[in-house]
């Protein structure tokens, strides 16, 4: 098959030697063998080059709209396929094979776009400017995880092969356009008004020497046409806007800037990671505890890690993360740019928090608290399930606090079957739970501290009544809970008390006793046993996972009704001997797990899974995503999906 040819040297540097361009694209190793007659624009001051003969090539110093309409009209009365390319493009006979097998695989392609080169061979120039504007260039390792082709829409490429029945019958270019490109982008918006869509080749890479980083893209971009070709657009087609959204190529784009940053080796120094601690309160709770821990015991292993934590400017401010993790990048919106692995330091809350980490990285990960919030009901925001079964089918890792939670997930989800998963425990080191710089005030008496909050499963209200009746004359402090039954007893509000504040309860206590029915991990425990105290707690499956690990240093006695606490509260406040579970009995090497150590073997299994991409679920996200953002807004309205879906995809293209 023949083909036509249209070159736009116009805008390349008065040093570069049109001569030897020429004879290169003339040559039996590009397209010597397939070309019927060329064009080329240059510049006006341009001296005139010695072609590869009359008959072939047209040297033309008009306007490149002018000189390419005029190809256009020539290769549609010989009904040949043409070639635009723009500046210095040299596209090799696999190349164009590639593409011309393209437009002819289908009757309604009109147009195809191959890949170009980047600074090197082995790299790749960017498809568009969408997604992470800090990776310049793509590494070439990426062509094989992505498809063989994108269908899309008005994108006219610096390499672009257009269909004789395009040619035939779309006409001249709009003389109005000040640019060949604005001409070209709307040449592509007629023929695809009328159903002829455009194809970019992935396997088709064509040599595109590039002395400047970054490189340009394959594409022309509509933000490089001059304002004046912009707002011609809009005017000759309202619907650019739309078109460019939802057809274009920047979605795709977005997908490979996350590749190559999954990528590392093939195109960074390092591994980065997004910490999502959106979920970090300003305050003290366990998630707060969780989320502290995990991320002083990652900063302290000093990995080759980058890393930026994402949380609120209200929690950042509260617990001073810049000061507590220098090194780290501390963002308080969503970064910009990609990485690596995006790590949620807690269960995801709604599908729009899956949607954000899915933009930010290929690998996608969870670290799973528990499912107390789909249980209990009445605190789980709207459609809990849809997001956790989303989690469930389409994360690359989940990590769970302990083997309860994991189990408690697999009993109410679906995980789909290849999940990869971890139970880290938290720490479990006396040393992480003790503030050495608590100090108990002299007259301090003592009293039972009654550890909860003001949810149902925590059982604080009902422990409190029950204590202060039975035990009229000891004093009670109460974290969490109703009002005070009798003078001696304090009620405190969860999450109203300094750290320190905490501490000092914990450690001045007689007894703690901690009566919640659901916990995940129960840093309660952990705390009163590192001060060496005695903790009352229901009995559990997870109480006893938990005491296999602990140092043994102090007492935890469990319970299993409420009325047993009488019982086994007056026993310990007589000094009397009862039944306490073993502690340690799982220990290895003789010490419990730090946070540090916990950090160690959490990088290393996410180290594990984002050794290789092409295990990544990023594929099966994308399109849930896409489907998720296709429900109509009578849904929207009725609260059955995230609204801000479809505008956050379209941002983050």
């Amino acid at each position: 098959m023949l083909i036509d040819l249209f070159v736009d040297f116009s805008r390349l540097p008065p040093d570069f030697d049109i001569r030897a361009a020429i004879a290169r694209l003339s040559g039996p190793d590009l397209l010597g063998e397939v070309l019927r007659q060329a064009t080329c624009a240059v510049s006006p001051t341009d001296a005139p080059p010695t072609t590869g003969g009359p008959d072939r090539w047209k040297v033309r110093r008009t306007p490149p709209t002018e000189a390419c309409r005029d190809a256009i009209a020539a290769a549609a009365d010989a009904e040949c396929p043409l070639l635009v390319l723009f500046g210095d493009i040299q596209p090799g006979r696999e190349a164009l094979g590639i593409v011309s097998d393209a437009i002819e695989s289908d009757p309604m392609i009109g147009f195809a776009v191959p890949r170009l080169t980047g600074t090197a061979h082995s790299s790749l120039a960017r498809l568009d400017l969408g997604g992470d504007p800090a990776v310049d260039e793509l590494p070439r390792r990426l062509l094989a995880e992505i498809p063989e082709t994108y269908l899309v829409a008005d994108v006219p490429g610096r390499c672009l092969l257009i269909k004789p029945v395009v040619l035939a019958n779309f006409g001249e270019l709009d003389g109005r356009f000040r640019t060949l490109g604005g001409a070209l982008w709307h040449y592509a918006m007629r023929a695809r008004r009328c159903g002829f869509r455009s194809v970019v080749c992935n396997r088709a890479v064509v040599t595109a020497p590039c002395h400047v980083r970054p490189c340009p893209p394959c594409v022309i971009t509509r933000r490089s046409l001059p304002a004046a070709d912009r707002v011609l657009l809009r005017e000759l087609a309202p619907d650019v806007e739309r078109t460019l959204q939802e057809f274009g190529p920047a979605t795709a784009a977005a997908a490979e800037t996350r590749l190559a940053r999954a990528l590392y080796q093939a195109y960074d120094d390092r591994p980065s990671l997004l910490l999502d601690a959106r979920n970090l309160v300003a305050g003290a709770n366990g998630t707060t505890i969780a989320i502290l821990g995990l991320c002083g015991g990652l900063h302290a292993l000093r990995s080759d890690w980058n890393v930026t934590v994402l949380a609120s400017a209200d929690a950042s401010a509260f617990h001073r993360l810049e000061d507590s993790f220098p090194g780290w990048t501390i963002a308080t919106r969503l970064p910009s740019r990609q990485f690596t692995l995006a790590l949620r330091l807690s269960q995801p809350w709604n599908i729009q928090e899956m949607v954000d980490l899915h933009a930010a990285a290929a690998f996608n990960a969870c670290f799973f608290l528990d499912t107390i919030a789909w249980d209990i009901a009445y605190p789980a925001p709207r459609h809990l399930a849809g997001t956790w079964q989303f989690m469930a089918d389409h994360a690359d890792a989940i990590l769970f606090d302990s083997a309860y939670t994991r189990d408690r997930l697999h009993k109410r989800f679906r995980v789909r079957s290849d999940m990869r998963e971890l139970v880290a425990y938290l720490s479990f080191d006396p040393a992480d739970y003790v503030r050495t710089d608590v100090r108990m005030p002299a007259s301090q008496e003592p009293f039972i501290f009654i550890v909860g909050n003001e949810y149902d499963h925590k059982d604080v209200t009902p422990t409190m009544e029950l204590l202060s009746t039975a035990f009229p004359y000891e004093r009670i402090v109460a974290l969490g809970g109703g009002k005070a039954a009798t003078p001696l007893v304090t009620v405190l509000q969860s999450g109203a008390l300094t750290d320190a504040e905490i501490h000092r309860l914990y450690r001045g206590a007689r007894l703690v006793v901690f009566p919640s029915f659901y916990e995940g991990f129960g840093f309660p425990v952990l705390t009163t046993l590192a001060y060496g105290g005695t903790v009352v707690a229901r009995q559990s499956p997870l109480l006893e996972e938990i005491a296999m690990r602990c140092a043994p240093r102090g007492r935890l006695v469990p319970f299993t009704r409420r009325d047993e606490l009488v019982d086994i509260v007056g026993r310990i406040l007589h000094g009397r001997e009862l039944p306490a579970l073993r502690l340690g009995a799982a220990l290895e090497n003789g010490r419990p797990m730090s946070w540090q150590d916990v950090a160690e073997q959490m990088l290393a299994f996410l180290t594990d899974v984002t050794a290789d991409v092409a295990r990544s679920g990023w594929r099966s996200r994308e399109h849930a995503i896409a489907q998720l953002a296709a429900a109509p807004v009578s849904l929207v309205e009725k609260g059955l999906r995230q609204p801000s879906i479809g505008a956050s995809l379209a941002a983050r293209a």
